[in-house]
């Protein structure tokens, strides 16, 4: 592990895109662009950014046409990424690291926004479509429109302008039924409360329509009056949205000081675990929240869930969790350039399952679940009180499932083993929920894959008939960072696309097919 500072290195752009050598086959059949957005730059001259999530946005996208393969690169040109630049220091609150004065403001403006804390726009967690537009997302109110064919940065989406968020979700979702996009956003200005937003499909198809349509369905109070739980994502079955309110608790006063009092948002942050969590279920239909109370029987933390569905009107709720929020604290840069990795609390797996309330109230004392599964839920008093089934051996995250059975039963989730040591170190894996089975993927230490994506056949039988994409860093000097291509059934290597440019490690993204 003593070659970790290599992998989380600043990048550079690619902006003319350089053709990959290919071995091995690609299927003709598979064309499009696999496009993934994370944090890329960290160094501005002498300062460097405190934590992973803070380096600024880069986008990149191997192209994939009859079986040749090409790469680019860009950073995302955020009001955030462009000031810091010029600065030499972030003037936005990140993550991890503090704001600082930005010398082009005047007086006046400088304490405008400590009154009111701009907050930042650099987009570098997650890259969705909403209608015909690719947007980019962080965890503020602002979203980024990108150009797809060149990688440029569009115009700004404010979310506080169009449904009143302060923050929100970088994780949109599109219905399975078509019809709607979800997503989640917290306001501050009355009390936190956390807010689902329904976005329409609309008939013209163009984004710009569809979010002048977007609403607030349900409204969820703040367990805390002036603190609100720390989200990365939620759940969706064909007829309920799931949002778990996890006792790492920011503190909506410290936000709203960050600037002027030279916080970061981890600075505004506590782990709170006598609180437990807690399940929200909510009818999409109806943006109705379920009566029943549930409440984890041992605290957790999550940044991802695996999979949502309902069965014999239970919900299966799949995460990727961990026992505390450690894995933050982890991804500092002075650590992790120094290889200071620990094992400690590794995210794996975990199954709960929630019963669908009826007209009879639940029995007291009892299981009330009937699938096949060791997760169990007991009423006491008016609280259900829920344990998990452990999915896997622990040492992953960035759970994936194949597209064609997101929000319904399925069988297989797909995720990497990154560089926390442990049995997947290195590693793609795929686990199969029904047997516990796992396959895994691996070349050797110095090579890091990243997030997979799956990509169905054409006229896939099966849910595992397809095609899993990866990027593969090699922290070695002279050694090709590339895409590779796995049959998802078998997790064998079909393919691999060798670049002789750097293949930053990111955090998500996308495969949009020409087809």
């Amino acid at each position: 592990m003593a070659h970790l500072s290599e992998l989380f290195r600043s990048t550079e752009e690619q902006v003319s895109p350089v053709e990959a050598t290919v071995t091995g086959h690609i299927p003709e059949w598979l064309k499009g662009n696999f496009v993934r957005l994370g944090p890329g730059k960290f160094d501005l001259g002498d300062f460097v950014m405190n934590h992973w999530f803070d380096g600024y946005a880069v986008l990149y996208k191997f192209n994939i046409n009859n079986g040749k393969v090409t790469f680019s690169k860009r950073f995302l040109q955020s009001d955030a990424y462009k000031r810091a630049v010029a600065v030499g220091r972030p003037v936005f609150t990140e993550f991890g690291t503090k704001s600082f004065p930005d010398p082009c403001k005047n007086i006046f403006s400088r304490m405008m926004s400590s009154l009111l804390p701009d907050l930042t726009d650099n987009d570098a967690i997650n890259v969705f479509t909403l209608e015909d537009a690719v947007f980019v997302a962080t965890e503020t109110n602002y979203l980024r429109r990108i150009d797809l064919s060149s990688l440029e940065t569009m115009e700004k989406v404010d979310l506080t302008k169009l449904v009143g968020v302060n923050l929100a979700s970088s994780h949109t979702y599109k219905d399975p039924s078509g019809e709607q996009y979800y997503s989640m956003g917290t306001s501050l200005m009355s009390g936190p409360k956390y807010h689902i937003i329904k976005t329409p499909t609309t008939p013209s198809g163009k984004a710009q329509d569809a979010l002048k349509k977007a609403v607030i369905l349900t409204t969820i109070s703040s367990s805390w009056k002036t603190s609100m739980s720390y989200y990365h994502s939620f759940g969706m079955s064909e007829n309920y949205i799931v949002f778990i309110e996890q006792p790492l608790v920011v503190s909506a006063v410290k936000l709203a000081t960050s600037q002027v009092k030279g916080h970061s948002m981890r600075d505004c942050m506590n782990w709170s675990p006598e609180e437990l969590n807690k399940f929200f279920v909510i009818e999409k239909s109806t943006g109705k929240i379920l009566r029943a109370k549930y409440k984890s029987k041992e605290p957790f933390f999550l940044f991802h869930h695996i999979n949502t569905y309902e069965e014999n009107n239970q919900l299966v709720v799949d995460v990727v969790a961990f026992d505390s929020p450690d894995i933050i604290d982890k991804l500092y840069l002075k650590k992790i350039r120094n290889n200071e990795l620990s094992s400690k609390d590794p995210g794996y797996g975990r199954r709960f399952v929630l019963p669908l309330p009826t007209e009879k109230d639940f029995p007291i004392g009892e299981n009330l679940v009937t699938l096949k599964t060791t997760a169990t839920a007991v009423k006491n008093g008016d609280i259900i009180q829920v344990t998990p089934q452990i999915l896997s051996e622990p040492g992953y995250e960035l759970p994936t499932v194949s597209r064609t059975v997101f929000g319904k039963k399925y069988r297989y989730y797909y995720a990497c083993g990154l560089y926390d040591p442990g049995a997947f170190t290195n590693a793609l894996l795929k686990v199969d929920v029904e047997t516990g089975d796992v396959k895994t993927w691996k070349e050797n230490e110095f090579t890091y894959p990243g997030e997979v994506q799956f990509v169905p056949c054409p006229g896939s039988a099966s849910e595992d008939d397809g095609i899993l994409l990866a990027t593969v860093t090699d922290v070695r000097k002279g050694e090709p960072d590339f895409l590779l291509v796995l049959d998802a059934k078998s997790f064998k290597e079909l393919a691999r696309a060798e670049v002789t440019v750097h293949i930053p490690n990111v955090i998500h993204g996308i495969f949009l097919s020409n087809s």
